[in-house]
């Protein structure tokens, strides 16, 4: 068997031949063979022959007239199919056709290998090394199966076949990525009131964005533990996800998880726990009963630092203030919380006047609310303007009188009540 479409012959013979004779068409047409070293006959046929089985016949005739025949089958091949190798489907996990694979060892099929393949072979370079191993032939055709696991990265895979006519051929290089690993970088909810990043939020519809590898094709969120699900949309930055919620979320607790699926079939999820808290009471002000002199209730006062009380304040308060506005002129006073109670006292003392507080409170996830003004006034003065003896008889103001029921008339400011 031969891939040289001009097959070269060598005739062995006695040295007293003197004709050699070589015939592949059973006799109709002859040629001569030509002599070199004694008794060695050559031929090189002078034209392309077709591929397929030949019988050479070979008469050879001596000086003395004998004359002799052989024959010999020989086949002319100088045709091979260029092999194809292509990823497995069953390993080509993920998107179908994308050679991409999670798989550390995967199976690839060899086609259009010829049935007289009498060796076939699979480089793989990775990592600047080419390594070569031997296909295997089963009862579905040819594959290879790595012997030992990939680590992640590519592999470049050719193959070469021989037939037994010494032809070679070689395949298109395929290259085939594996990828083993998948994470969830980073979980926000993006529209995080109040308090920076404590995931507490007034909004009932959140947003949130998730970092991932740019690998990931597919992210998925969940809030009913994976009864439902729904598809984030991948924005301009890659690797960038946003999910905004289309239907208010219930007040309280709840647990996000988030499931992100790569090209290569790898998948990972990740849980994040937030709130939805869109509540927060209205708070009061109210001047203690301790200073609240004179008329109990009338939030009029002779003391000049009264103490007031903060009620309904809610406990996932961040921020307190109590705002007192006098004479055109507004001061903002943070609170602390001490002993369990909210209170309110000025650090100096108030001259006399009107004082209009306010008390602005928000929470953790954000929540503002205001209480209704209160006015107090601060009297630290009195006085009595005037004493007359209404009935004072004879000489005027001389505070005498002949009247044993004397009348008296004072005059005073116009707060005094007794």
């Amino acid at each position: 068997m031969t891939n040289d479409d001009r097959p070269h012959f060598r005739v062995t013979v006695p040295t007293d031949v003197n004709e050699v004779r070589l015939s592949i068409d059973g006799g109709n047409s002859w040629v001569q063979a030509t002599p070199g070293v004694a008794g060695s006959w050559e031929y090189i046929w002078p034209t392309d022959l077709a591929d397929g089985q030949y019988t050479l016949t070979v008469e050879a005739t001596d000086k003395a007239g004998n004359t002799v025949t052989k024959t010999i089958d020989f086949a002319v091949d100088t045709t091979l199919s260029v092999p194809v190798i292509v990823l497995d489907s069953a390993d080509d996990t993920g998107i179908q056709g994308d050679n991409m694979t999670n798989r550390t060892q995967p199976t690839f099929n060899l086609q259009h290998i010829d049935d007289d393949a009498v060796r076939v072979t699979v480089s793989v370079e990775h990592g600047g090394v080419t390594t070569t191993f031997d296909a295997t032939k089963g009862v579905g055709g040819w594959t290879f199966t790595p012997p030992t696991s990939w680590g992640a990265g590519d592999y470049t895979l050719s193959v070469s076949v021989e037939d037994k006519a010494g032809n070679t051929s070689h395949s298109a290089s395929l290259t085939v990525t594996v990828d083993t690993q998948i994470a969830i970088n980073n979980i926000e909810l993006v529209n995080d009131s109040g308090i920076p990043d404590d995931n507490l939020t007034n909004n009932v519809r959140p947003h949130f964005q998730v970092k991932v590898p740019t690998d990931v094709n597919e992210v998925r969120l969940s809030i009913d533990g994976g009864k439902t699900w729904f598809n984030a949309t991948q924005s301009a930055t890659p690797g960038v996800w946003d999910y905004t919620w289309l239907v208010d979320v219930g007040e309280g607790k709840h647990t996000l998880t988030v499931e992100a699926t790569d090209k290569a079939g790898n998948q990972t999820t990740q849980k994040l726990d937030f709130t939805i808290d869109t509540t927060l009471s209205v708070p009061t002000l109210s001047l203690d009963s301790a200073d609240d002199s004179g008329i109990a209730g009338d939030n009029i006062t002779n003391v000049k630092t009264p103490g007031f009380t903060l009620n309904n304040i809610d406990t996932d308060v961040s921020r307190v203030i109590v705002e007192v506005m006098h004479n055109g002129i507004k001061q903002e006073v943070p609170l602390v919380q001490t002993g369990g109670q909210w209170r309110f006292a000025p650090t100096s003392d108030w001259v006399d006047g009107d004082y209009i507080l306010t008390v602005k409170v928000e929470d953790r996830a954000g929540n503002v609310k205001q209480s209704a003004p209160l006015t107090v006034t601060v009297d630290t003065h009195i006085a009595i303007d005037r004493i007359e003896l209404v009935n004072d008889s004879g000489i005027p103001d001389d505070n005498l009188t002949n009247e044993a029921r004397p009348h008296f008339q004072v005059t005073v400011p116009a707060d005094v009540n007794v």
